[in-house]
């Protein structure tokens, strides 16, 4: 087993954000361990071209259960099976900023990193939840962790925790939403469950629940600042969280992490200008509808 490891994971969807992100680690990070790229059903071309990126693997997602692709259910499954001693998983719609060196450090003196969300955990877990897994009010006040950015060392105690959590998302208890959020129930995603909380987050609810329940008081948890969704909230910020905006995605160069231009690199390119301008242009009518 390699000794560290950088993972993340992309569909079509979010092929322009994971080439964002392998260039920032390159341009920022250039000797990084291997980096991990989930496939979660990218075109063959652009498979291809991650594929011929150095230092990077592309592992294709197996079919574990019926509804994987639902809800972030396949997450579950990249925390339980680690790649190396030493992991750090982030989503695609992240940059990196600085160096990871300091990153792996934490993770090999606490096991486990886990950044601060700046939400309550009575807001995303359902009620009952809190009876299948035995939780009380003790609970309710505390502050809920990401489930889009976490580091974490391939310990016994470690991989228990992350085997109740892909456990119980095989089950089907990361599927679902809350009322409000019932708009979000379509595409891969679709379910007839609704929890009864005020913001279901399917992943990030179990791994806080496991994580709460099973470390307790031991979690050391990481600042907000440190890895936000602003860029330069902190002049010694390791990931800005960009997510699905495109505004801001500036290494999309196939300098970045190709040593020499190809035609199916080109044509990516071509793909991803494509792909940001039918975003752009669907942003604009939501803004002019919502303004009728």
């Amino acid at each position: 087993m390699l000794e560290k490891a950088i993972i993340t994971s992309a569909s079509n969807k979010f092929f322009p954000s994971v080439i964002n992100l392998l260039s920032s680690i390159k341009l920022i990070y250039p000797n990084h361990p291997t980096i991990f790229v989930y496939d979660l059903g990218l075109l063959p071309i652009f498979r291809r071209e991650l594929e011929s990126v150095d230092n990077v693997k592309v592992v294709k997602m197996p079919e574990f259960c019926h509804h994987w692709r639902g809800c972030y259910t396949w997450k579950a499954y990249i925390f339980a099976h680690p790649l190396a001693r030493l992991n750090f998983y982030l989503d695609a719609g992240c940059q990196v900023l600085r160096s990871l060196d300091e990153v792996f450090s934490v993770i090999e003196q606490e096991d486990v990193l886990l950044i601060d969300q700046e939400q309550l955990f009575k807001k995303i877990v359902p009620t009952s939840y809190k009876s299948i897994f035995d939780l009380d009010e003790r609970y309710d006040g505390l502050t809920v962790v990401h489930a889009g950015i976490i580091g974490f060392k391939n310990t016994p105690r470690i991989s228990e925790i992350f085997k109740k959590i892909y456990d119980s998302a095989r089950a089907g208890l990361a599927l679902g939403f809350s009322p409000n959020d019932q708009w979000r129930n379509k595409g891969k995603d679709k379910n007839i469950f609704s929890r009864d909380c005020e913001i279901f987050r399917h992943d990030m609810t179990l791994v806080n629940i496991f994580f709460r329940k099973y470390f307790n008081n031991e979690v050391k948890i990481q600042p907000l600042d440190l890895y936000h969704g602003e860029n330069n909230r902190s002049s010694e910020q390791y990931i800005w969280q960009l997510r699905l905006s495109y505004t801001h995605l500036d290494n999309l160069k196939i300098k970045y992490l190709h040593q020499r231009t190809s035609t199916l690199f080109v044509f990516n390119r071509a793909l991803i200008g494509l792909i940001i301008m039918i975003k752009n242009i669907n942003l604009f009518i939501k803004k002019k509808l919502s303004i009728i």
